[in-house]
């Protein structure tokens, strides 16, 4: 019997997300849908609407092979309605039946709507409203129709009464004022506007010979006292924001975390490191990589369980920083990986897919 096997998708740290791992089935199925069923509900089977009564299938995102089985890959519209509990797993198409024990998968934040591929309602348009019907009057009742209105009267138009030809004095008026203003502005020009003859320049003064001046030399700018080298801040007894603040580099607040990592202070340490890291320090990157590495794991400093991924993903960010130390406990991390693959463990194999390949 083939053994099926599911965990959340370490690719979705949201939620939402699952894997179902068919252990032994090499080739991926003609038809990959499949039933969830729970015994003792009424409501036993994951339909398109949830849990229903009648029977469904519910079809994976995606279907993927292995070295270890084919992986059905699950969305929020699967794993938002399934619970951490014994399930009945059904593949008709691969002949599989078999028990499922589901993981405790965190829904996807805000929630997935808890709908399995249904398309929304189409909308249709409103129907145009029906006009009343027209009221159905007495056949016999007489209806009395209302004459014509008269036609309105054509208006008339006033015709222009004819204008009297006169005889006026005004045309002679014009032309002598016209003369008279010609004669005045000949006057004027003669007397006054005419161009006159400009009178004699005196004669040029002797030129002014100013003697050049010597000059004086650029003054010196004073000379100051050599400021005194400044000495280093110390950082003991600041907090983890004054330690940021006032280091003078990303190297110094490295060192700041590694002093209070040895006297016990994981939290101040883990704070620092991550600071250093984001300010380009690729030493803190292998620090940091060291907190999560399962191989060698102190719980308590600062973490209770370990993170085989962030471990492998600050170990690749520290080898392309350029921190050559990372090489070593990186390598150890991945056969470490390959022997829980080789487990069984569904999260291992991609891990090392993700960071290493």
């Amino acid at each position: 019997m083939t053994t099926v096997l599911a965990a959340a998708d370490p690719a979705h740290p949201e939620g939402g997300h699952a894997i179902i791992l068919l252990k032994g089935v090499m080739d991926p199925p003609a038809d990959a849908r499949f039933r969830i069923l729970r015994e003792g509900w009424a409501k036993g089977t994951l339909g398109p609407e949830g849990w229903q009564v009648s029977d469904a299938l519910v079809t994976p995102d995606r279907v993927e092979t292995s070295p270890q089985g084919v992986r059905l890959y699950l969305g929020p519209h699967i794993a938002d309605w399934l619970e951490a509990g014994p399930v009945l797993f059904r593949l008709p198409s691969a002949g599989i039946d078999a028990p499922l024990f589901w993981p405790d998968v965190p829904p996807l934040h805000g929630g997935s709507g808890n709908t399995i591929a249904v398309p929304p309602p189409v909308a249709r348009p409103a129907p145009a409203p029906v006009p009343p019907p027209l009221p159905i009057e007495d056949p016999d009742a007489t209806v009395a129709i209302a004459p014509p209105r008269p036609a309105p009267p054509p208006l008339s138009v006033p015709q222009q009464a004819p204008v009297a030809r006169t005889t006026s004095a005004l045309p002679r008026i014009l032309l002598v004022l016209l003369l008279l203003a010609a004669a005045g502005g000949g006057a004027w020009w003669w007397f006054l506007g005419r161009e006159r003859p400009a009178p004699d320049a005196p004669p040029p003064e002797d030129p002014v010979v100013i003697a050049p001046q010597p000059l004086e030399p650029p003054a010196l700018p004073p000379v100051r006292p050599q400021a005194e080298p400044q000495q280093p801040v110390s950082l003991d007894g600041l907090s983890v924001p004054e330690v940021i603040a006032r280091a003078a580099s990303p190297a110094a607040i490295a060192e700041e975390g590694a002093r209070r990592y040895e006297g016990g202070r994981y939290d101040d340490a883990l704070l620092l490191w991550e600071a250093a890291a984001r300010a380009g320090n690729a030493a803190s990157l292998t620090r940091l990589a060291g907190l999560y590495d399962p191989v060698g794991f102190t719980p308590g400093r600062p973490f209770r369980d370990p993170d085989p991924r962030q471990a492998a993903r600050h170990y690749r960010d520290a080898v392309t920083a350029g921190d050559a130390a990372a090489a070593e406990p990186r390598a150890r991390l991945r056969r470490w990986l390959e022997d829980r693959a080789r487990e069984g463990d569904l999260n291992a194999p991609l891990t090392i897919r993700d960071f290493w390949q």
